[in-house]
């Protein structure tokens, strides 16, 4: 895929990150393997970010019901703060509200669908990749700089 084409959507976790990567031209995302949110992560999704000359990683912003930032806010900003000291691209927080109950409804909608999939990072991805979509619909200014049109 060519540079600036291509965005890395995340969902930051304590014990997983969900990955998904997303293509601005034709403005789908779609889920990766998890990574364990362990001291190899940001190697991995540095790999993973210049493999796929990708210019753009958004990033779950979780909030509460009154849309105010939680304590899991301020890991999801961590996070994004360290990812920067690995990888120099532009780093965009996306509201994540409820994207984790309609990954669920999604991958339970599959026909072969399996309870392991709440548990072992298929969910993770499945809400990364949900991220990303809702970035890549409602960031046109985003897409028409990634295709060199601003």
């Amino acid at each position: 895929m060519n540079r600036g084409r291509v965005a890395i959507g995340l969902d930051v976790g304590n014990a997983r990150i969900g990955v998904a990567r997303g293509d601005f031209e034709v403005c789908l995302a779609s889920p990766l393997p998890m990574l364990p949110n362990d001291a190899a992560v940001f190697e991995k999704l540095t790999k993973l970010a210049q493999e796929d000359h990708a210019s753009v990683v958004v990033i779950g912003l979780p909030r509460n019901a009154t849309g105010q930032e939680t304590a899991q806010s301020q890991l999801s900003r961590d996070f994004a703060a360290e990812l920067t000291k690995h990888l120099d691209v532009k780093i965009h927080f996306q509201d994540e509200s409820l994207t984790s109950v309609l990954a669920e409804k999604n991958l339970r909608a599959r026909k072969n669908f399996q309870e392991k999939y709440l548990r072992d990072g298929t969910l993770d991805s499945e809400a990364a990749a949900l991220i990303l979509q809702d970035f890549l619909d409602n960031n046109s200014d985003e897409k028409e700089a990634q295709n060199g049109n601003s």
